[in-house]
């Protein structure tokens, strides 16, 4: 079996991941992620091979953070849980919070 892994860089200016997308992964990648905070964030997404609902948690608690939070160029696993999930619009960039 091959072993999973996960290569967190920056790429054009913005950070990208690579690989596999899991639990194995997820506690390194949101405290990546959270050193972006208080910034528009564009994440490319287009090299995850594996992404699975604690991929998701960690997008989502990014976003709760920061509501600029955009991902770009997804990959189809990734592009695959978001639809499923129903959480893809979640991810264009802009604040979807209803106005009080």
């Amino acid at each position: 079996m091959a072993e999973r892994f996960a290569e967190m860089v920056i790429v054009d200016g913005r950070p990208a991941v690579r690989g596999e997308c899991d639990l194995v992964v997820a506690e390194a990648l949101e405290r990546w992620l959270s050193t972006f905070d208080g910034q528009p964030l564009e994440i490319d997404l287009r090299d995850v091979e594996f992404f699975d609902a604690a991929g998701l948690r960690v997008l989502l608690k990014v976003r709760e953070r920061n509501f600029h939070v955009r991902i770009v160029h997804p990959s189809e696993a990734v592009r695959r849980v978001l639809e499923l999930t129903g959480t893809d619009g979640l991810f264009d960039g802009e604040d979807h919070r209803q106005s009080a």
